[in-house]
């Protein structure tokens, strides 16, 4: 009897092993639970920081680009490395939000270009979203990271040290919006801006509504609108700096009227409304936005619709 007892933990341990997939190559045939448990559970706080993405990863983990793209739309990871580029694939970390989502860590490389995304998966492991969470290889830093804390809040930050040894820095702060299905940023925090161009992340988003588009009063100030799941609620974007005051907020309002739109949400006590003509959309900042911006400035201003060239 007591020789069979020898054995149960060993035959508890293959049990537990059994279906556990080793290798995810694309000749191989995976399920979406086999690719998420592939991934090696981590606990929170999770970092990856550039370094981690310089570090050279085992051939072994590799993740065949056919069997990730049939769980992830490959259109999220060509955003960042073009069409028609592969790159490799590597599992970084896994947790999971009890009752809620799942959050996978995945290093995409090719040649010098190295990124880190976080992909986000329902409860049903469903895909919902993928966020970019650090990058190298792209803009020029000094030194970069990526955090997903125990409040399940996202910070990506990139610090650039300057000739005059002054450093400058840009630490967003993200959380996932079940209910928008998208990584929202709550916090934007700049001393200056690193990256000469500001990246709007709803730029590719469509703009067939009426009042969908770009108003722009140069490239550091303007305010992107986009079409919402539905014609009542657009997704906007909106940027600007006034000399060294500067401030940023993307999320979903809701019109209110034919030409008013007002963006709230519950437990935020900022508030914006866009008061919209064929022309031109005036902003005006209604609730307590200063997380979003810096604290001697205010989201406001009247802002001239940017206007499309059709193609012939």
């Amino acid at each position: 009897m007591k020789r069979y007892l020898s054995w149960l933990p060993i035959l508890l341990l293959i049990v537990a092993c059994k279906g556990k997939k080793t290798s995810l190559q694309d000749d191989e045939t995976v399920s979406i639970k086999e690719f998420i448990e592939f991934f090696p559970e981590k606990p929170l706080p999770i970092r990856i920081a550039d370094t981690t993405l310089v570090k050279k990863s085992t051939d072994s983990l590799q993740i065949g680009y056919k069997i990730f793209t049939q769980f992830i739309p490959d259109s999220l990871v060509q955003k960042d490395f073009g069409k028609g580029v592969t790159p490799k694939l590597f599992p970084l970390g896994r947790t999971r939000e009890e009752d809620k989502e799942t959050y996978l860590f995945i290093k995409a490389t090719t040649g010098a270009k190295r990124v880190a995304y976080l992909a986000c998966f329902d409860k049903d492991n469903q895909f919902l979203q993928m966020l970019p969470l650090l990058k190298t290889g792209f803009d020029q830093h000094s030194s970069a990271y990526g955090v997903l804390d125990r409040k399940f809040q996202i910070t990506t930050y990139y610090e650039k040290k300057r000739g005059n040894n002054e450093t400058t820095f840009k630490r967003n702060v993200y959380i996932f919006n079940s209910g928008a299905n998208e990584f929202t940023l709550i916090l934007t925090e700049p001393n200056e801006e690193i990256i000469a161009n500001v990246i709007n992340p709803i730029d590719t988003f469509p703009a067939k509504n009426k009042y969908s588009g770009d108003y722009v009063k140069d490239k550091k100030n303007f305010i992107a609108v986009r079409d919402g799941k539905r014609a009542s609620e657009p997704q906007f974007f909106v940027h600007f700096e006034k000399g060294d005051c500067r401030g940023e907020l993307k999320g979903t309002a809701r019109f209110v009227s034919p030409t008013v739109a007002v963006f709230q949400e519950g437990g935020n006590p900022c508030t914006l409304e866009f008061n919209f003509s064929t022309s031109r959309v005036v902003m005006k900042e209604t609730g307590g936005c200063g997380s979003y911006r810096d604290i001697k400035c205010f989201f406001e201003g009247s802002y001239p619709k940017k206007k499309v060239v059709k193609k012939k």
